[in-house]
């Protein structure tokens, strides 16, 4: 199944009162805008093939009951709207908010959203810390939330409902991993030069022993015309070609729609043909990968440096990179038609992931056509594709 994620923002979900009027900020669904979110969940998964993700920040209108709850109990950060992440009573009380609200109605998952959190109420200030400092623990308010969840999911509902924790989030801290929570990289410009860095920055973040890791694939902030406009259509076209070897695929964006068919119909046959089509066929190759990844520390995507340490160009390349044990990923990350790639030394060398031609060690150039990737296969290599697929889930 492909995953949709739904904005309650502002708005919200849960027990203390589920349906609370206007859209006030908090996890409550807005009944003028959702009057039966029970069904809704419903049929998009049965009749669309879609698991739910729902948008939730920890931060709570002031007339809601669930601030007003959090405050009655001390659970608020210093008089803020946000709730204090280091107190387990606190966190066992967010999480009861969209327990009652999301997954109790089969919501599959949670966008947690500014867990740094947003505007610092915790700077200069006291929390339930192991500190005590908002200063000192500042930075593990993302692990905090999440672990809200991820506790919460795995005493409730566990494996044996065949739920799988996971979560999205803005802001990371070590041992996030722990709590399934993907990192994405916040509100990031629709530019060649977003993207470029995006590649460097993903790859920097496996290194520190994150596995999962996301983006806003053509930025969050997108230009005026976007639609239209023949050069951010290229851009778009390249991002979703890098988003497949990344570990989490999705689209988000402002300015507009970001539905493919909004682009044209050429745009769109492009990308459904490079990169979506592209990742589903993956799907065998990918899932065995991220097996790996729970089982050994594994990370799917790595910095050429990992499978080649001997190498010196691979120790300093920052814009090519390897998807799991086989295929070598050299995205185009500028308005350029060709670029260069390293071929680190590798026993029998690489051959053309499309055409199969082989390709010794080496330096060589890499004009990829706009429906295909910069991709190359380690000889004798074993890559299973699967079929084309509507949803993962398609038999």
């Amino acid at each position: 199944m492909a995953q949709l994620a739904l904005s309650l923002q502002p708005s919200g979900p849960s027990s203390p009162n589920l349906s609370e009027p206007s859209r006030r900020w908090g996890p409550q669904w807005d009944p003028a805008s959702y009057p039966d979110p029970a069904a809704l969940v419903a049929q998009l998964r049965e009749a669309h093939h879609l698991k739910l993700m729902v948008s939730v920040w920890s931060k709570f209108d002031r007339k809601t009951s669930f601030f007003k709850a959090m405050a009655a109990d001390g659970c608020l950060l210093n008089g803020s709207n946000y709730y204090d992440a280091w107190s387990s009573a606190a966190r066992e009380r967010f999480y009861s908010f969209s327990k009652a609200a999301h997954f109790a109605i089969g919501v599959e998952s949670l966008w947690l959203d500014a867990t740094e959190p947003e505007n610092f109420p915790n700077r200069d200030q006291r929390c339930a810390g192991p500190s005590g400092s908002g200063n000192a623990d500042f930075n593990s308010y993302s692990l905090q939330t999440t672990r809200a969840i991820a506790d919460g999911l795995r005493r409730d509902f566990g494996d044996s409902q065949g739920r799988r924790v996971f979560s999205l989030t803005r802001s990371a801290f070590a041992g996030q991993q722990r709590t399934g929570a993907t990192l994405w990289s916040g509100d990031i410009s629709g530019a060649w030069d977003a993207l470029r860095r995006q590649v460097a920055a993903s790859l920097n973040y496996a290194a520190s022993g994150m596995p999962y890791w996301s983006e806003d694939i053509g930025g969050f902030f997108r230009p005026d015309g976007q639609h239209t406009d023949r050069g951010y259509a290229a851009l778009l076209t390249r991002w979703f070609q890098f988003g497949v070897f990344t570990p989490i695929f999705r689209v988000h964006g402002t300015n507009g729609n970001t539905e493919l068919w909004e682009f044209g119909a050429q745009t769109q046959r492009h990308i459904v043909q490079s990169a979506i089509r592209l990742r589903y066929r993956l799907l065998p190759y990918i899932y065995s990968g991220f097996h790996r990844v729970a089982a050994e520390g594994y990370t799917m995507q790595r910095a050429l440096a990992f499978d080649f340490p001997e190498s010196a160009r691979a120790r300093t390349t920052a814009d090519a990179f390897m998807f799991g044990p086989a295929l070598l990923v050299a995205p185009l990350v500028s308005n350029a038609t060709s670029r260069s790639v390293h071929l680190p030394p590798t026993p029998g060398a690489w051959r053309g992931f499309y055409d199969g031609q082989p390709y010794a060690a080496g330096d060589v150039t890499a004009s990829p056509a706009i429906d295909e990737v910069a991709l190359y296969a380690r000889a004798g290599s074993l890559v299973l594709l699967g079929p084309d697929l509507q949803h993962a889930d398609e038999k």
